[in-house]
C-alpha cells in the first residue's frame, strides 16, 4: 500500500490473529486494570467485542467497542482505543464505528474515557463523570 492509502475498518473476528501483535501493544496503553490484554482478546474471539483499525502504511491505531443492551437503548461502548498521530484517523474511524454502530440499531455511542477526550470526539457531549474507588 501506498502511505496515502488511508483505510479504516473493521477487522472480521476471523482476521484478528492475522494482526493482534501489531494491535496489542496500542491497546496496552490504554489498559487500565479493569481488562488485562488477554481479556481483550477473548473479548474479541468470544464476539463481545468489536475490533476497529487505522492503517496508514502500517497499523496506526486500534479502537475496541462493545454493544451494551441497556432497558431503553442499545449502547455502542467504546472501550479501549490507541495509537499514534490521531489527527490522521479519528474522524475517519469515528464514522466507520459510527456506521457499524446504526447497522447493529445502536441510538447511541458511550465513551468513558480521560477529560482529554471530550475535546477530541465531535459531537459528543459530558453526560456524567465516572468515579471510582480501589479497595
Amino acid at each position: 500500500m501506498l502511505s496515502s492509502d488511508k483505510v479504516c475498518t473493521q477487522v472480521p473476528k476471523q482476521d484478528v490473529f492475522l494482526i493482534w501483535t501489531k494491535v496489542a501493544p496500542l491497546l496496552q496503553k490504554a489498559l487500565d486494570g479493569t481488562y488485562d490484554i488477554i481479556d481483550v482478546e477473548q473479548g474479541l474471539q468470544d464476539n463481545r467485542f468489536q475490533l476497529f483499525i487505522s492503517w496508514n502504511n502500517g497499523i496506526e491505531s486500534a479502537v475496541i467497542t462493545e454493544i451494551a443492551e441497556y432497558p431503553k437503548a442499545k449502547v455502542l461502548r467504546y472501550v479501549l482505543a490507541g495509537g499514534t498521530n490521531l489527527e490522521n484517523w479519528l474522524e475517519e474511524i469515528q464514522e466507520v464505528i459510527e456506521k457499524f454502530a446504526k447497522k447493529n440499531h445502536c441510538t447511541q455511542l458511550e465513551v468513558a474515557g480521560r477529560k482529554g477526550w471530550l475535546k477530541k470526539l465531535k459531537d459528543f457531549k459530558e453526560k456524567a463523570i465516572l468515579l471510582s474507588k480501589d479497595l
